[in-house]
């Protein structure tokens, strides 16, 4: 555009007889210097130009900011479908583009295939079982996803020998609410709406696991829709599986998976606890590879640790309520209640 602008300016030298009785140049060869000092002109303001454009795409590494709870809740936390929102999984494992997600069995009892899975950026994906007979008598299920364009963060493991009761912990997942039951994959919404994080305190670490895997209680408000979900720790590691929520509306006591039965005062202890299946149980019944056996390798947990922030509004409860908890599981453990009276400075 700019060089037929300027052509067009000088169109009037043919009519201009003085060039060639004063200078000696053809009014055409006056045009055709023109024509490339303009060529010239033009080519170096387009350069300069993209120049300019290319430097406003640099973006400065500037140093991250801190990863907080919520950030890691919702990059590995997935919604299972089929089509309806059935519950929530964990994206536990990848490789190459092959995601392994961790959810209960009786989430997807809860409707029929095919199943799907509802990553954090939006996208659905068809899934589909991945059957493991060490898991027979678990309330865990194994999906499997593949993603050729699309990166996912995946959990990072926390240590079932560590967690202490009054320990912090964040349940996560999908409750059911008029937005998740109206949700269906033929809507693929361009984000995953929907997603809650409750803050809690461990009750309860039993010496041996529940029926169907259950070893973890903790305080927070788990509802129905959050099974499937990770419970973390304040590190962002993923102890636990969440899968029942407290005060079941079935009055039937619990047993241990070798049958025998918890005494009255822990059974009161775990009957108001949200219960969790610990991760390291896959891991003990799961050799590696298991899922992902056509690659031969599981990816190794990452060495970098993320700076973890947690948010105030989380229940810390004070030290006097964080001992009587404490207290409590010990003597629930030890089949005994805790006396109204007791002094808590002699339990500890």
């Amino acid at each position: 555009m700019k060089l037929w602008l300027i052509l067009r300016k000088y169109k009037h030298l043919k009519q201009l007889p003085l060039l060639k009785r004063f200078f000696g140049i053809e009014p055409q060869v006056f045009k055709l210097f023109i024509c490339f000092a303009s060529i010239s002109l033009v080519l170096s303001g387009d350069v300069s130009l993209w120049q300019k454009n290319q430097t406003t795409t640099i973006v400065s590494k500037s140093s991250q900011s801190p990863t907080t709870i919520e950030q890691i809740a919702a990059n590995i936390t997935v919604k299972i479908l089929a089509p309806e929102a059935l519950g929530s999984g964990i994206l536990w494992e990848s490789y190459n583009s092959s995601y392994i997600v961790i959810t209960n069995q009786h989430v997807l009892r809860a409707g029929e295939p095919p199943y799907y899975i509802q990553t954090p950026d939006g996208q659905i994906h068809h899934a589909r079982i991945l059957s493991n007979s060490h898991l027979d008598g678990y309330d865990i299920a194994i999906l499997r996803f593949h993603a050729v364009h699309n990166f996912y963060q995946t959990a990072r493991l926390g240590n079932l020998s560590t967690l202490a009761v009054g320990e912090s912990v964040f349940a996560a997942g999908f409750p059911h609410n008029q937005e998740n039951i109206n949700f269906s994959v033929e809507r693929s919404p361009d984000i995953l709406p929907g997603l809650a994080l409750k803050s809690g305190l461990v009750s309860i670490v039993l010496d041996k696991a529940l029926e169907e895997g259950y070893q973890i209680g903790y305080t927070s408000d788990v509802q129905k829709g959050m099974s499937g979900g990770p419970l973390l720790n304040s590190k962002g590691e993923v102890v636990g599986i969440n899968g029942k929520h407290a005060y079941p509306l079935w009055d039937a006591p619990d047993f241990y998976k070798d049958g025998s039965q918890p005494c009255p005062p822990l059974q009161k202890l775990i009957t108001r606890s949200s219960l969790a299946i610990p991760m390291q149980k896959i891991l003990q019944l799961t050799p590696p590879s298991t899922f992902l056996s056509e690659y031969d390798k599981r990816i190794p947990i990452k060495s970098s640790q993320p700076r973890i922030v947690v948010n105030s509004n989380q229940e810390n409860g004070t030290k006097e309520s964080i001992a009587q908890m404490q207290a409590e599981a010990e003597l629930s453990k030890s089949c005994r209640e805790l006396s109204q009276e007791l002094d808590l400075s002699e339990v500890n």
